[in-house]
């Protein structure tokens, strides 16, 4: 048995395709069909049932997958840490987000990375929190970062631990000049709110007003992948938005944004997922540890909200 077989098995595997698992490794499909006949005649068991219009793992392919995917990564994770004692810095980490994790917290760790280990290459996935953790378990990932209560809902769930990361109140960002300064729910929910979608909350924490709207469909007004969009149409003051207090003392060095209180039940519910029993890279190490110190900084700095400048400091209730 050869790791390339195991490899060749694991593209299959995730693809549902020999033709383009055979390109991604570069061969001719021939070439992979006949490795995967010599994986199966060496244990004994076909691996996947094949015809003309789909490819689907057999029983022994889907007992035995988890198993070859801990070979090949602990193959990757040997090569790179071989490749750094000879005195490289090279490798690669594969990181899943979220839209609030994405900024700050996952182009901060990406900095701070950069600045320590020039070498490292890093590629980021955005998406549903339902497809990172996909991803994540085919190994296309090294880690994702998202709402906690997302890998609860997962059905590979038991293959997935998590690190939690430091929650932080969220708070509505506005223009200075928005006139967001009232405490009454039934105006606040009527304004034009932008939010990443999926929102990191369920509509049970939110006033009876916004759940109105949200069943509506006027809430939130603008749906956006990214908290960077949502916070570019409240400096326009075409919208308001609701992010992270770090986030929003970072933004708010801007003298035309502001931010608002709101109550407390709205807080952040991220963390960390890996791959149970997954061998890791140094590279991959070394990201996750950086992101646990980046995050720990910002809840610091989410503590003191003070810090921001033409920040108001009003209650929605």
């Amino acid at each position: 048995m050869e790791i390339r077989q195991l490899q060749h098995f694991v593209a299959v595997h995730r693809l549902r395709s020999f033709g383009k698992a055979a390109f991604e490794h570069g061969i001719t499909q021939s070439a992979l069909s006949r490795s995967l006949q010599k994986l199966e005649t060496e244990i004994g068991h076909r691996l996947f049932d094949r015809n003309t219009h789909e490819v689907q793992p057999t029983a022994a392919g889907n007992a035995l997958i988890d198993w070859a995917r801990n070979v090949v990564d602990a193959m990757h994770a040997f090569g790179e840490e071989a490749h750094r004692l000879a005195g490289g810095e090279g490798g690669h980490v594969r990181i899943g987000t979220g839209p609030y994790p994405a900024h700050p917290l996952v182009t901060n760790t990406i900095s701070e990375l950069a600045a320590k280990h020039p070498g490292i290459q890093v590629s980021v996935v955005a998406g549903t929190a339902k497809d990172l953790l996909v991803a994540l378990v085919e190994r296309e990932l090294d880690f994702v970062v998202c709402d906690v209560s997302k890998y609860d809902d997962s059905p590979s769930a038991e293959r997935i631990s998590v690190v939690r990361l430091p929650a932080e109140p969220l708070v509505v960002l506005t223009a200075t000049t928005h006139p967001f300064d009232v405490t009454d729910p039934e105006q606040a929910a009527d304004y034009a709110w932008a939010l990443p979608t999926p929102a990191p909350w369920g509509t049970r924490e939110l006033p009876k007003p916004f759940q109105d709207a949200y069943q509506a469909g006027r809430f939130p007004y603008y749906r956006l992948e990214a908290t960077a969009a949502c916070i570019e149409l409240a400096r326009a003051g075409h919208a308001v938005t609701l992010v992270p207090r770090s986030l929003a003392i970072e933004a708010c060095r801007d003298p035309g944004l502001r931010f608002v209180e709101v109550p407390a039940p709205i807080r952040t519910n991220d963390g960390i997922h890996l791959v149970r029993n997954r061998s890791r890279s140094s590279v991959a190490q070394r990201a996750i540890e950086i992101m646990l110190e980046v995050a720990k900084a910002q809840a610091r700095t989410a503590s003191n909200p003070g810090q921001a400048q033409g920040t108001r400091a009003s209650r929605l209730r």
